[in-house]
């Protein structure tokens, strides 16, 4: 059956890199934040910034996509309010839980599972890439606008949008776009090093998130919010992608590409979030833990869908 076809084949392997790395950190005494931080600040950049200077998304590809992940972010945003004050969330649950079903792991978790899903054809497989690229952007830019607002409150934004003209994603794409525009061609040593550097994010970005699982540990404090907000993010995250596709027209790589990404687990932001506004972080450690777990299913349903449906 192609589900099992691809649980073994895109799935486990994903998993036991995260596994090696959740291993490394239970046993040895790693220094997580400056792991993170060589993640975030050299081998993504470096990663985007080399895919999309050899991948090239076509102007309605990356129109597109954004303007999927913004209706994705807002109809997610107004279900999560609704749903947080029908079952009487607290303030801080309600929080935590909007935002971690709100921002999804399209980095460390995303790249490897399309990279692994798309195999078989190398321009596919890049296509598919870049377009994830740019979901990675855009998600990065709401979870420093949009999301700081719901985590943090209004008094918070400007500091949130500060943080967010920082992040060198968004250089990275600048540059990319820049070089693209004017055809530049850059010598070959340079593009040797990028390319190796981009080839390193995959393995640290994996061992990274089994690493912070690892030290994030799991309390299951919060049940009844616990379970709503897994739900929310595996299922009907997944199922609000899949109308999206449909309503906006999408088809095609496109759209497998970030149906597929709709159905990402909760990104480990949501507890560096919790942890500086002190909304419920524990929570959040616990929201990022299930969902990666589960995500083993629910991923591999919504990659072996994807293949049917586009």
């Amino acid at each position: 059956m192609l589900f099992f076809y691809i649980a073994g084949n895109v799935i486990l392997p994903i998993f036991l890199v995260m596994a090696l790395g959740y291993a490394v950190s239970k046993h040895f005494n790693l220094d997580l934040p400056s792991l993170s931080k060589l993640n975030f600040y050299v081998f993504m950049p470096v990663f985007m910034f080399y895919s999309l200077l050899i991948f090239k998304p076509s102007t309605q590809d990356v129109a597109e996509t954004v303007y999927f992940n913004l209706f994705l972010a807002v109809f997610s945003l107004l279900g999560m309010v609704g749903l947080t004050r029908a079952l009487k969330f607290g303030d801080n649950l309600a929080a935590a839980a909007t935002f971690g079903v709100l921002s999804f792991n399209a980095a460390n978790y995303g790249i490897p599972v399309i990279n692994l899903a798309l195999r078989g054809n190398d321009a596919v497989q890049g296509e598919g890439i870049a377009i994830q690229v740019i979901t990675i952007t855009v998600l990065n830019v709401l979870n420093y606008t949009l999301g700081v607002l719901i985590v943090g409150g209004w008094r918070e934004w400007q500091k949130g949008l500060v943080t967010m003209l920082k992040l060198p994603i968004l250089y990275a794409l600048l540059a990319a776009v820049l070089i693209r525009q004017f055809n530049w061609d850059l010598p070959e040593a340079f593009m040797t090093s990028l390319k190796w550097t981009a080839d390193g994010m995959l393995s640290i970005a994996l061992l990274t998130l089994g690493a912070q699982l690892a030290q994030g540990g799991i309390t299951l404090q919060h049940p009844r919010e616990l379970w709503i907000s897994v739900g929310a993010r595996l299922l009907a995250g997944p199922l609000l992608g899949l109308l999206l596709t449909y309503v906006l027209g999408l088809h095609g790589l496109l759209a497998r590409v970030l149906f597929i990404s709709s159905a990402f687990p909760t990104a480990v932001v949501t507890v560096i979030f919790g942890i500086e506004y002190k909304k419920e972080p524990t929570f959040s450690a616990d929201l990022v833990f299930i969902t990666t777990l589960l995500s083993a299913i629910t991923v591999t349903a919504a990659i072996s869908l994807s293949a049917v449906l586009f």
